[in-house]
């Protein structure tokens, strides 16, 4: 109450919980999108010479009954070595199970490779399995110590 006997006005509420909600929507969308995305960047690690990079993906549950089942992979050249020739070895570990090699391919600077993995796979069906790609030299000597590869995209298909 002031000297007039009158009481105060309520003073406003600018900031109530609807309103931080609606403002901060776009917000909360922003950061979801940013998340998934670095999930999408981050999903195949870098490979070099001291470790390989690692990535993993579903087996399709036809994967058991169909008889074309096939890796498919992206490779791209993160940081390439000018005196060797840059090549890659891929093997698929299933679930449980060991890594087996799948194929060995020569790298120029990005690709799509293809690999059977029926074998690799054996008899799982449906679960996961991890993709490994490990840098080598296809010369014949030891692994470029400078060079970097990356696993873009890897699916198993079957046909």
């Amino acid at each position: 109450m002031n000297s007039n006997s009158t009481p105060m006005p309520m003073p406003k509420k600018h900031f109530s919980l609807q309103r931080v909600l609606l403002c901060a929507l776009p917000l909360i969308v922003l950061m979801l999108w940013i998340v998934a995305l670095s999930s999408l960047a981050t999903a195949g690690s870098t490979a070099t010479a001291d470790a390989p990079a690692r990535i993993s993906v579903q087996i399709p549950a036809a994967a058991k009954s169909a008889a074309v089942v096939m890796l498919e992979v992206s490779i791209a050249v993160t940081r390439k070595v000018p005196a060797a020739h840059l090549g890659a070895v891929v093997r698929v570990r299933p679930a449980g199970g060991a890594a087996v090699e799948v194929g060995r391919v020569s790298i120029g600077e990005n690709g799509s490779y293809q690999f059977d993995v029926v074998r690799a796979l054996g008899s799982s069906a449906g679960g996961s399995a991890e993709v490994e790609v490990s840098v080598i030299d296809r010369g014949g000597g030891s692994p470029p110590s400078g060079a970097a590869l990356s696993i873009g995209r890897a699916q198993i298909v079957t046909r």
